[in-house]
């Protein structure tokens, strides 16, 4: 008798996927169930696994030695609790994280590493302040808890500083003339 262990299946949409022969017997995990002829899989869950490192700031050193595999979007950087705008702040090339500036000495560096398992992208955009505009466009699909919002790198509350309406987000007081605002989309899956 063979057997064959799979971690994932992720077929395409429209693919049909066959587990085994009629008259075999196919295992699954406790908790994770078939679902008759459509073959969906319920009661399954994974765990996101959230990493950070640390640096110090020293006024001079610019580049610093990340996790690989990373790019702008997967991963928050925080100089002394203000929360950066990739591109505009810090840029990602392999295992190179580039300040555009560098930070100032004793700075507290922290890099949050966002999950990466399973699918799905983080992206983000950004937004000038001009003292009297509240709402602005934003990606459709998206609530007050997938969206991380900062102006000038503070990071607003939730349902406090901003809300969210189909593919507006509502700013409670309008940023400041020329405030830095981004928006950073968290992965939907």
């Amino acid at each position: 008798m063979s057997k064959i262990e799979v971690d994932t299946i992720a077929p395409q949409s429209g693919t049909q996927v066959t587990l085994g022969e009629s008259g075999d017997t196919v295992v699954v995990p406790s908790g994770v169930t078939l679902d008759g002829s459509n073959a969906t899989l319920t009661g399954f869950s994974y765990t996101l696994s959230y990493t950070k490192g640390t640096f110090t700031g020293d006024n001079t050193t610019t580049d610093f030695t990340i996790d690989s595999g990373r790019a702008v979007d997967d991963v928050l950087i925080y100089v002394n609790g203000f929360l950066l705008t990739p591109t505009d702040d810090y840029t990602i090339s392999g295992t190179t994280l580039s300040f555009v500036t560098a930070p100032a000495t004793s700075a507290e560096i922290v890099v949050r590493y966002l999950p990466l398992n399973s699918g799905g992208v983080y992206t983000n955009d950004t937004a000038t302040g001009d003292n009297t505009t509240t709402d602005f466009t934003i990606d459709s699909g998206r609530t007050i808890e997938d969206v991380i919002v900062s102006v000038n790198g503070v990071t607003l509350v939730p349902g406090t500083d901003y809300t969210i309406s189909g593919t507006t987000l509502t700013f409670t007081t309008a940023p400041a003339t020329s405030a830095e605002i981004s928006i950073r989309y968290l992965r939907l899956n």
